[in-house]
């Protein structure tokens, strides 16, 4: 039996409706609680690594243009700004501010300590920006491990200057105790040359 168009049509049709009478009906889909909003704290919390690039070489050549006065004020901003806690790249900029050629041991510890809490909490940074900031960990560390040799270079050098300078003194001394020396025993053999040979003027002469 030969099935007409018109037919084929109304199947179609009818299948079509059967279709969206079930999608509406379905429980799940119209159910209030399907409609709802879930809460924050009902996601499930997954750390998404931002992987987020600081450009940190560029930062760098900002700074090394800074003078010292703008520096401070610099690190200043980036610490009010590290309390904000809005910017994964301010400890990553705050770390390069301290670790600078001109910083001293104070800056440097402060540098070491920031690098400590961003490599083990939750900044995420770029490889590359995580590259960097181990190349400032090592070079602060090799930095302070040549002012460490420096002082105690300077400390034996100090020692040697005084034992030096003790040496000088018990050498003077010597040599002013042996002066004396060579003046008593050269009054010594002026004494015994006058007894061995007694000047004629001492010497009574006979009368005429």
């Amino acid at each position: 039996m030969k099935v007409g168009s018109n037919q084929v049509r109304v199947l179609l049709t009818g299948f079509i409706v059967m279709l969206l009478s079930a999608c509406a009906s379905n429980p799940r889909e119209n159910s209030p609680a399907n409609n709802q909003e879930i809460p924050a704290s009902m996601h499930q919390e997954v750390p998404v690594q931002t992987n987020s690039h600081c450009d940190a070489l560029s930062y760098y050549e900002v700074l090394a243009e800074m003078t010292a006065d703008e520096l401070k004020q610099e690190q200043l901003l980036l610490r009010e700004q590290l309390i904000q806690n809005e910017n994964v790249c301010d400890p990553l900029r705050l770390v390069m501010s301290l670790g600078l050629p001109e910083a001293g041991a104070k800056d440097e510890k402060e540098a070491s300590q920031l690098i400590k809490e961003i490599l083990n909490g939750g900044q995420y940074l770029s490889p590359q920006d995580r590259q960097i900031l181990r190349l400032l960990e090592n070079h602060i560390q090799w930095r302070n491990k040549m002012r460490l040799n420096q002082q105690s270079l300077n400390k034996q050098l100090k020692k040697e200057r005084d034992a030096s300078l003790n040496l000088l003194e018990r050498l003077a001394e010597a040599q002013s105790k042996l002066k004396q020396l060579k003046n008593i025993d050269k009054d010594i053999n002026k004494q015994e040359q006058e007894i061995s040979t007694p000047s004629t003027d001492k010497i009574p002469h006979e009368s005429k």
